[in-house]
């Protein structure tokens, strides 16, 4: 990153004479809405990681690996064929993994080059702050995992819930983006290390090939089941492919709402006070 990339851009706060009432940061959600467009332009600085780095991996797994997997779906255990519409759903999911550090480390650096401070000083609340981020980051995984998905139909995935199951896998994806994600602020607000976020990117390996996202639970070996019957990623992921390749089931959606729901309560249950504290410093 360059000292440009990371400066602070205090130009959404500068606004016209006579337009101050359309855009007052006296209301949450115009103040939502300016730093929303704000953590926008500052992605849009750094496209590689916030953007394209989400993608690089899941297209990676979905055709190389999945190719090198190909025959393991002609065995006649193994539950969906072809053996890319088993994997894509994960995929998906672990787009939303990717770049999970970016936030939390673009905060830590407007905690240290004193953004946070002159957004005090204008009465921004801080929940407006943490609120855009949160919102940043369920946006900023939709353009790779729809690009994921259309990769994986090329490739003999489906839609057998129909059209309407794209929303839900979007919705899915950005929710879980949100609930990991909120592991690396609780790291960033605690080391207060803007590079701490992202030496944790290598997690999401651990997360995916301790779960049934490359590989159903009944082909994998004992440990590696009872490893990924603890695993929250086998839940979420088990619901993405009920969406995608059938059947929608509660005894499929269900696990996975809560995992999403109970993950995203406990994350930012620690990040919420983590921040509350950087800011009151």
């Amino acid at each position: 990153m360059t000292d440009t990339d990371t400066a602070p851009d205090t130009a959404a706060w500068s606004t016209p004479p006579g337009t101050a009432q359309s855009v007052s940061p006296n209301h949450l959600a115009g103040e939502v809405w300016l730093l929303l467009r704000r953590n926008i332009r500052e992605a849009l600085r750094s496209p590689v990681i916030a953007f394209i780095f989400p993608v690089l991996f899941p297209l990676f797994a979905e055709t190389l690996v999945a190719s090198s997997y190909a025959r393991v779906s002609s065995l006649e255990s193994f539950p969906i064929q072809p053996y890319t519409a088993y994997m894509a759903p994960g995929m998906m999911l672990l787009a939303g993994m990717m770049g999970s550090g970016y936030s939390a480390t673009a905060l830590v650096l407007d905690v240290q080059t004193g953004f946070l401070q002159r957004l005090r000083l204008l009465n921004v609340r801080p929940s407006a702050i943490l609120l855009s981020r949160i919102i940043f980051d369920a946006l900023r995984v939709l353009p790779a995992a729809v690009v994921v998905l259309l990769v994986g139909l090329a490739l003999g995935a489906r839609l057998q819930s129909g059209p309407a199951s794209v929303i839900g896998l979007l919705v899915m994806c950005s929710a879980w983006s949100v609930a990991y994600g909120g592991l690396f602020y609780i790291v960033a607000l605690t080391t207060w290390n803007p590079q701490a976020p992202l030496a944790m990117s290598p997690l999401f390996i651990l997360l995916m090939f301790t779960s049934t996202a490359a590989m159903p639970a009944s082909l994998q070996p004992g440990w590696l089941a009872s490893l990924a019957h603890y695993n929250p990623f086998t839940y979420v992921t088990e619901g993405a492919r009920a969406l995608m390749t059938g059947p929608v089931t509660a005894h499929a959606l269900l696990p996975a709402a809560a995992v999403l729901v109970v993950g995203i309560a406990l994350t930012q249950g620690f990040v919420i006070p983590l921040f509350r504290r950087a800011v009151e410093r």
